[in-house]
């Protein structure tokens, strides 16, 4: 890498571990949590032992699993810049991460297919039709564009367009990871720009669930 691509890499790193340092601390306990609640009445505390609550605690353990890998990859390239690469770390690291995110995907498709044998809890539905989005919005300081993804969804009470978008940020995070492999797999350095764009896929994935996460957490409490 010339000089001025490893300062902006290194610059980009630091910023994604703060985040990530933070993202850790809580990211199982909100990134989709009480979203069983809209198909469970009766969800008046802070966690959920219920089989869909439990698939939902799966996805966001494998989310964070497949995020530290990834991480961890990440730090293995740039100190490749000084190293010789070792690309059968690199490759482990890799399919570690892989692993992790089809196992998170997996985990929320069970939770779709479970909610097809339940009935919706009305209550918090009606709740979500008349929510204050965008003043929630202002008070949290919440990015607009994301969490306009889902308001979009969440004030037409969409549920499973809700659901439908969670797995399609999944997938996208998982194309961009196989795209990274193919390389890896060559013993080559994947582009700059592709390493960049999975790490904004795992964030946007995470903060869209953890603001669905938010509105139903306001809503019940």
């Amino acid at each position: 890498m010339n000089k001025q691509i490893k300062r902006y890499c290194v610059t980009g790193i630091i910023v994604i571990f703060i985040c990530y340092f933070f993202a850790q601390i809580s990211f199982a306990r909100i990134w989709g949590n009480w979203r069983d609640c809209v198909n469970t009445p009766g969800c008046s505390d802070e966690s959920s032992t219920s089989i869909l609550g439990e698939y939902i605690i799966e996805s966001a353990g494998n989310f964070l699993k497949s995020h530290s890998h990834h991480q961890t990859f990440l730090d293995m390239f740039e100190m490749s810049g000084k190293n010789d690469t070792d690309y059968m770390a690199l490759r482990e690291t890799l399919n570690s991460a892989i692993e992790d995110m089809e196992n998170s995907k997996a985990a929320y498709s069970n939770l779709i297919k479970a909610t097809e044998k339940t009935t919706y809890n009305q209550a918090m539905i009606d709740k979500l039709l008349v929510f204050d989005y965008d003043g929630f919005r202002l008070k949290y300081g919440l990015i607009e564009p994301i969490f306009t993804k889902v308001k979009s969804l969440l004030v037409k009470g969409d549920i499973p367009g809700l659901d439908a978008a969670v797995l399609a940020n999944l997938d996208a995070i998982l194309s961009k990871l196989y795209a990274v492999k193919a390389v890896v797999d060559k013993n080559q350095e994947p582009e700059l720009s592709l390493l960049w764009r999975t790490n904004q896929a795992y964030f946007e994935a995470q903060l869209f669930s953890q603001y669905m996460s938010e509105v139903f957490r306001a809503i019940l409490f």
